[in-house]
């Protein structure tokens, strides 16, 4: 056999290996993610990498990866060495929702000021992404994603960053699940449309109170939400193609599970990068 054939066969396989781990390591962030948010596994329970490892069969250095993984998305927490399934306490999530709502309200000012080019692509990524999608499949919430992402301002962005820094993706997740006790859905498209009219006018105080509609809409559904998962009774999980995707940050960067990528922590003031700052009056 030519040498340069054993070489390219060794490579096919090592290639064909790191594939089907990288394929495992990512089945298996997926399903754990599942099986805390809908209680499988139970809030405040003990979860260690030797658990991980035999349960998946994983080798423990991956496990440890993952578990770091899960920990930064917010869902898995820290205590003392180890590490424990998260409680989403109902103070903790209210601070998350307050804290977003009036985070993207910042966007949004900044949105309508930045000129009305960008209102059409925005207009069009809504008609595309969230509007004729149901709200139960998973399309919907990476739309959603898509969304606040470019009202926050895109991956340079401070405002975006800043979201990254303090509020966990699972709390996106828990946003999209609060649907399931909502006495009725379509906040997003709403605060979208008349965000839309409002910054095409110019009118300011309209484009603030339009950006509250989502999440002053979803309050009672997310505390519902909250308050159950507290009690041990979770929503059934009838999302489709519900926890299949391991989305981006809402800053835009990957979620590389396995990875020991941690968050960036905030030394000096993150500095709007290709954007001068806009007024926001």
């Amino acid at each position: 056999m030519p040498e340069s054939y054993q070489k390219e066969s060794g490579y096919a396989e090592f290639k064909r290996a790191v594939e089907s781990m990288l394929s495992k390591t990512d089945a298996t962030y997926l399903d754990l993610r599942e099986r805390i948010l809908f209680g499988e596994l139970k809030a405040g329970a003990p979860y260690s990498a030797q658990d991980m490892a035999a349960y998946y069969e994983l080798h423990i250095n991956m496990a440890r990866r993952l578990l770091v993984a899960l920990k930064v998305g917010g869902y898995l927490t820290r205590s003392g060495t180890s590490y424990v399934i998260s409680t989403f306490s109902q103070s903790q999530v209210e601070e998350w929702r307050l804290s977003l709502g009036a985070i993207v309200e910042i966007g949004a000012v900044r949105l309508a000021q930045s000129g009305g080019g960008t209102l059409g692509p925005l207009a069009a990524f809504i008609d595309e992404r969230i509007r004729n999608v149901p709200v139960n499949h998973e399309d919907f919430f990476l739309g959603a994603m898509g969304l606040t992402h470019i009202v926050l301002g895109g991956k340079e962005s401070t405002l975006a960053n800043l979201v990254s820094q303090f509020i966990p993706q699972a709390f996106f997740r828990l946003l999209w699940m609060a649907d399931s006790y909502a006495v009725r859905t379509g906040f997003l498209v709403e605060a979208s449309d008349r965000f839309l009219d409002a910054a095409r006018s110019g009118d300011l105080a309209g484009v603030r109170a339009a950006s509250r509609i989502f999440f002053d809409g979803i309050a009672p559904s997310l505390q519902t939400l909250i308050e159950k998962m507290g009690e041990g009774i979770y929503p059934l999980n009838d999302r489709q193609n519900g926890f299949q995707t391991i989305e981006d940050n809402i800053a835009g960067y990957p979620t590389y599970a396995g990875s020991s990528r941690t968050f960036t922590p905030i030394i000096e003031p993150l500095e709007e990068v290709g954007q001068a700052a806009l007024p926001l009056c």
